[in-house]
């Protein structure tokens, strides 16, 4: 009996070619089937004449490498030969080879065939939807990240995040990624040209991928902390500064609870005020990092965490467990375990994290007063700052280990006593020696300097954003730090800037502003822009430099009833500027999709169908988020006004029913708020039935509004006949 399967291996790898079903898989040892049912789909030449595997009957085996007996070779290689004389004229052939470089396909003879090779991948142990289709080191100054396991045209690799390893596919062609929501794994599409070149597709295995990049020690982001995601809330430092109070914080909670807690608002944060009231580092009598300021807060912190919590919202307190204001009573008593007295913007006495009765007395007592007092976040501080002078006391500490290792000591002691799962945000990441600690114990750290100013802005959080995006709810979750809205330093167009560069990025959304002040205009921006979308990463590996005349956020979303793009085009200058965007070189869509719907969230207005390149005129400092959805022949959902996602934050589902010709869903919404869907017609002419609630808006789009009485899930349909 003849053999079905030819197969060949070399060391970690094997293919296995089923020679029945002219398929293939592709096994790595410890890794399993990475390639299933791979197989040429279809073949064609410049006459147009198609072909099938099947028409050139049974292939034949020829095999190198891998079986030489004593030999010493240093590759496998096979090849699978479909004599095609009497069809084409010319065979055509498959050769595998294997190496230490991996897996290289090569489709020869053929003459000007052309070929289509598609195959499932399974990259991770884990559910393939937290498997991420990457781009790795490409070059370009837009910012991409994907909500869902969303593919573009530049994806060229599958990244786990459980081993930070990259199944990385090669070639001079083409080769396009999906997701398969039917299968729940990712395909690839291989196009091989009529000609010499692109010919090769070559799979290979890319280790350590975020150590190389960011020189860190890699470790997965528990997903499970105190904020299943990225939290949002009120910050006092850049709302009230030294102002902060009790009376502050509560007032501030109770703005944020009657007119952003249905939004999506979920935590209050207690900055560095609590005990701090100056930046000259030296404190009051008996004002210390066990005891926070009694004129501020005169019912003390737990009373504030209480009446938080009673609102809602979950109460987090910024620490700097290694410097002090004032020389505490347990610094008095362990004088010895000060490493040294200087005033700094933080604080003067700094405790040595070497000393053993900073890791068994001191920090144990601050985490304690932490959940004493009835907070569930920690924002620990003064980081940078205590590593450059654990540099300069090297010689007069307790233990002369290297500061990386004396500050990951104490972290490491900070997550025994805290326990695993309690969020802890890293303040600040400076530098990347900052960084290097923040990923090695930390779920959040911030990622720049202040940011009150615009060029502040620009540098701090669009600067390091660019430089640090990578990491974010991969290794940990990029806290932009805190959003600012307020006249004083934006107008209009600037906030809405802020606020979307954070709420589309899917980062922390620390909210900055007096909330008892904020007028009504800043506040609306606030409610379409928050909670971030969850669960939102990067499709890019890689540390970028940022423009600072523009920025494009490309964000791909992939659900199971459509995919959908959200770009954010800013115009970062102080000038009004023309800017133009490609569908394909600028967001890496597919040619062969369009036409595109081009919709503006702000302006609410639709910029027509668009097959290639559109412009917009940029007023200074501003930003249109675009919903850019392929034209069906069914109807589609191009936008939503619960969100500036344009329905990635709130539809739970869509569908389309031809045989009533009725588009329903369900959405997350906010009770007692208009929720408005714009959606587009379908072919030959079907639109929505006419009504109150639906009114047309031009370029084959409409928009149907409904009125929910409670907050949560609500189901709608539109009817739809033809004219």
């Amino acid at each position: 009996m003849a053999a079905r399967t030819a197969y060949i291996n070399y060391k970690k790898l094997s293919v296995a070619y089923d020679l029945l079903e002219n398929s293939f898989d592709i096994m790595m040892d410890g890794r399993g089937t990475v390639v299933r049912k791979a197989r040429v789909t279809s073949m064609e030449n410049l006459r147009g004449e198609t072909y099938v595997l099947q028409d050139f009957g049974m292939p034949t085996v020829s095999k190198a490498g891998c079986a030489v007996s004593g030999g010493d070779a240093d590759a496998a290689s096979m090849q699978i030969c479909y004599s095609g004389k009497s069809i084409t004229r010319q065979d055509f052939t498959l050769e595998f080879l294997l190496n230490n470089a991996g897996v290289t396909i090569r489709v020869g003879g053929g003459g000007d065939m052309q070929a289509h090779i598609e195959g499932a991948l399974h990259w991770g142990g884990q559910d393939q939807r937290q498997t991420m289709a990457v781009c790795l080191d490409r070059t370009g100054t837009d910012l991409r990240c994907a909500s869902g396991p969303a593919c573009s045209a530049l994806d060229n690799a599958l990244f786990d995040p459980d081993t930070d390893t990259a199944l990385v596919l090669e070639t001079l062609s083409r080769v396009r990624l999906r997701y398969d929501w039917q299968e729940g794994n990712y395909r690839f599409a291989f196009h091989v040209p009529g000609k010499d070149y692109g010919r090769l597709l070559h799979l290979r295995v890319r280790r350590h991928v975020y150590e190389d990049l960011f020189g860190i020690d890699y470790r997965k982001r528990n997903p499970d902390t105190t904020f299943k995601t990225p939290p949002t809330g009120w910050m006092t430092w850049y709302a009230v500064q030294f102002a902060a109070s009790e009376e502050t914080v509560l007032a501030n909670a109770a703005v944020q609870r009657d007119k952003l807690k249905a939004y999506g608002a979920n935590a209050i944060w207690v900055d560095w005020e609590w005990y701090h009231r100056n930046h000259c580092g030296i404190g009051d009598a008996g004002v210390d990092m066990f005891h926070p300021d009694p004129a501020a807060y005169p019912n003390g912190l737990k009373a504030v965490a209480d009446k938080i919590r009673a609102m809602g919202f979950t109460p987090a307190l910024w620490i700097g467990p290694t410097c002090d204001p004032t020389m505490n009573e347990m610094m008095k008593r362990h004088p010895e375990s000060v490493m040294l007295h200087r005033p700094m913007w933080c604080g003067q006495y700094f405790w040595d994290p070497t000393s053993p009765t900073f890791l068994t007395e001191a920090l144990p007592e601050t985490i304690r007063h932490v959940f004493e007092w009835g907070y569930d976040a920690i924002k620990w501080d003064c980081m940078p700052d205590t590593t450059r002078l654990l540099d300069e006391c090297y010689e007069t500490r307790a233990q002369q280990i290297s500061s990386r290792e004396a500050m990951l000591g104490a972290y490491r002691k900070a997550r025994e006593i805290a326990g695993k799962d309690t969020y802890m945000l890293f303040c600040c990441a400076l530098s990347q020696r900052d960084i290097d600690l923040a990923c090695a114990a930390f779920d959040a750290t911030r990622i720049g300097g202040d940011i009150f100013a615009w060029n502040d802005f620009l540098r701090e959080c669009v600067g390091k954003v660019y430089k640090y995006y990578a990491l974010h709810n991969v290794v940990l979750l990029a806290d932009p730090d805190n959003v600012i809205l307020r006249p004083q330093f934006n107008d209009k167009e600037q906030a809405i800037t802020r606020a979307s560069l954070v709420s589309l990025l899917g980062m922390p959304f620390n909210i900055g502003d007096d909330l008892t002040q904020l007028d009504e205009d800043r506040m609306e921006i606030l409610r379409r822009s928050i909670p971030p979308i969850p669960n939102v990463r990067t499709m890019d590996l890689r540390s970028a430099t940022a423009d600072s005349r523009s920025m494009l956020i490309n964000l791909c979303v992939e659900r199971p009833f459509g995919r959908w793009n959200v770009v954010d085009v800013a115009n970062l200058s102080g000038e009004e500027r023309l800017m133009r965007v490609d569908l394909w070189s600028d967001l890496h869509l597919e040619p062969d999709a369009g036409p595109y719907f081009v919709y503006d969230y702000w302006q609410n207005t639709c910029l027509g169908e668009i097959d290639g390149e559109f412009a917009l005129q940029m007023p200074p400092f501003a930003s249109r988020i675009l919903s850019v959805r392929p034209k069906e022949d069914t109807p589609v959902v191009l936008s939503t006004s619960r969100h500036i996602a344009h329905g990635a934050f709130d539809l739970l589902d869509v569908s389309w029913n031809p045989n009533t010709c009725v588009l329903s869903g369900q959405s997350n919404v906010v009770g007692k708020e208009p929720y408005s869907l714009v959606v587009s017609e379908g072919a030959c002419g079907l639109t929505p039935v006419p009504g109150d609630n639906v009114v047309s808006i031009g370029s084959g789009v409409f928009r149907a509004t409904f009125y929910p009485q409670q907050d949560g899930t609500f189901s709608w349909s539109i009817a739809y006949h033809r004219k």
